[in-house]
Order: C-alpha cells, then structure tokens, then sequence
C-alpha cells in the first residue's frame, strides 16, 4: 500500500496508487508463470482464444448466392396484400 505523502496533492495520490498497482500486478504475473509451470496444459488452454472462430464470420460474408430480384409488378403485388392483412387486421374489411 502507498504510504501517506506530506503533500495534499490528489495526483501525487493516483501516481502512487497506480506504483503500487503495478507491483501487485507484476507479483501476481511472476505467481502465474510459477503455477503455469507446474500444471503443463494449462499454459495452452490460457492461450486458446474464446467466442467465435475467426474464419466463420468470413465464411458467411463470402456467400456466392445471388440476391433476390423482385420485378415491379411483384411488389405492387405484395404491397396490395400487406395492405389488405392490415386492413383486416384493424378490422376495416370483413
């Protein structure tokens, strides 16, 4: 733990609050490497990386299939249809 300064200085209390983070950090990464070496996979299984695979996001963008072209008089089609569900819907049509 930092020890008191004679100083009321907020940022002489951070800058010491950080040294002393930075040794506890240094102690707890020399404590790590010790245990790694007594347990042999562990120092494998630490570097396996979590989530998705990276080469899964690529595969699915890569995608060779076409869009889907719909002509003009398809859409008037499904706006006619969309508008008579709501209309139904809101009870206006029977």
């Amino acid at each position: 733990m930092p020890r008191k300064s004679g100083s009321g200085n907020p940022a002489e209390h951070i800058k010491l609050a950080i040294a002393s983070i930075d040794v506890q950090i240094k102690d707890l990464t020399a404590q790590r490497e010790q245990l790694a070496k007594i347990i042999p996979g562990i120092a494998a299984a630490s570097a396996r990386r979590r989530g998705r695979p990276a080469n899964a996001l690529a595969a699915v963008r890569t995608s060779n299939k076409p869009k889907r072209v719909v002509s003009d008089a398809t859409k008037r089609k499904l706006k006619a249809a969309a508008k008579a569900r709501w209309a139904r819907y809101r009870g206006e049509i029977d």
